[in-house]
């Protein structure tokens, strides 16, 4: 059982990762390796076929939705650099200072 719960783990930190700094490339190349990896792992473990199944299918919508997750933090986190950006440039250009590119 320790082993579902580890799959579980990396799965959503594996997912999230990629969704902070990957493209949707990643994630296809990373469900496919942990798809693999769940398996191995709970042949090794000794699950059964069909509890083994769920516990991957589980993974893998786990996976995905740290992915989602993670698109939205980097994002969020994008737009605020920019408002940040955009609100040092006016006051900048209020205080007289000379605008450099």
């Amino acid at each position: 059982m320790n082993a579902a719960f580890i799959l579980l783990a990396l799965s959503a930190a594996t997912g999230f990762a990629i969704g902070t700094s990957s493209s949707w490339f990643a994630i296809l190349i990373s469900s496919a390796a942990l798809a693999a990896l769940s398996a191995v792992v709970l042949q090794i473990a000794g699950f059964d076929p069909l509890s083994g199944i769920a516990i991957i299918a589980t993974c893998l919508a786990v996976h995905q939705s740290a992915y989602v997750m993670g698109v939205a933090v980097a994002r969020r986190a994008s737009k605020e650099a920019k408002k940040s950006r955009e609100r040092h440039d006016k006051t900048g250009e209020a205080s007289g200072w000379p605008h450099l590119h």
